[in-house]
């Protein structure tokens, strides 16, 4: 067997290995058909010790499958997965993901994201997604989902893999209208409203330190969850705003902007989806982006 890039000879299987804590770390094997996936992993120099399991890009355990079903793929070395399908390791590098599961956060995985991977992307290796095939989100802390967020901006924070939420608010236009008294600017987004109710919002918000390409901020909130989350569309080049996340599409949207990092706020006082709700959230995001 030879850890290195050779032309494939009959009765072999060609294999590239990733370490899932470093997947800076990647050996193309090519072994003896037959020969099980640790043998393959162990040839190949990429295992620590004997304790380690190989997944695929699922997260499915193929440690003791054979090399033949897994034909010039990618499978992922890791810490070997202990009960509930947590992965153990005694120590983890410190420019690791930490992923838990949003319903047990005792299941958790720790990964070291790829050069160039999304949030998701570094997720899929942590094995924690559905196994039904439904559908799954990665979310920070307060809810916010962080799927396309570049994975490098994330190191050292603790995400959550978990089912994709249910989009089903949206604010009323009498109640859009109340709030417009206060934000002129508030209008509904085109494409993401009805007759009735509007689920994006557009507005502009006062730039008091010269943070944005004009003298305000404009933003488009998504009102479909409590609480909304706030996108800025021109933030500065270059500037790195203390308060909001490098660029990522709104979500339904092909829209570049920057997802507004709020806190642990809620509107514990006003009815969700109400003029009072989103004058709330609108002044407390006022007041984070001219810290």
């Amino acid at each position: 067997m030879r850890a290195e890039n050779t032309e494939q000879q009959p009765n072999t299987v060609m294999l590239t290995l990733r370490n899932a804590v470093d997947q800076t770390r990647k050996v193309a094997v090519e072994v003896p058909a037959g020969s099980t996936v640790r043998e393959a992993a162990i040839e190949a120099g990429i295992a620590q010790g004997e304790s380690f399991d190989v997944f695929t890009a699922e997260g499915r355990t193929v440690t003791r499958d054979s090399v033949n079903e897994h034909g010039d793929g990618v499978l992922y070395v890791g810490p070997q997965k202990v009960a509930g399908g947590a992965m153990e390791a005694e120590e983890l590098p410190r420019k690791a993901i930490h992923f838990a599961h949003s319903i047990d956060p005792s299941v958790r995985n720790d990964v070291v994201p790829g050069d160039g991977q999304t949030v998701r992307q570094a997720a899929e290796v942590a094995g924690l997604g559905p196994r039904d095939g439904s559908e799954w989100e990665v979310f920070d802390w307060l809810g916010n989902v962080v799927n396309d967020v570049p994975a490098s901006d994330m190191i050292g924070e603790n995400l959550y893999v978990g089912p994709k939420a249910i989009e089903a608010g949206a604010i009323a236009y009498s109640e859009l209208l109340r709030a417009s008294c206060d934000y002129p600017s508030l209008s509904a987004v085109k494409g993401y409203s009805d007759s009735e109710q509007a689920e994006l919002l557009s507005v502009r918000i006062p730039d008091n330190k010269g943070r944005s390409e004009e003298d305000t901020f404009r933003c488009v909130i998504d009102v479909r969850r409590d609480p909304p989350t706030f996108y800025v569309l021109n933030i500065r080049e270059g500037l790195r705003h203390p308060r909001v996340y490098s660029i990522e599409n709104i979500p339904g949207t092909r829209i570049d902007s920057h997802m507004v990092c709020r806190g642990s706020f809620v509107a514990p006082m006003a009815d969700p989806f109400s003029s009072e709700w989103l004058l709330s959230h609108l002044n407390h995001t006022m007041s984070v982006m001219n810290e």
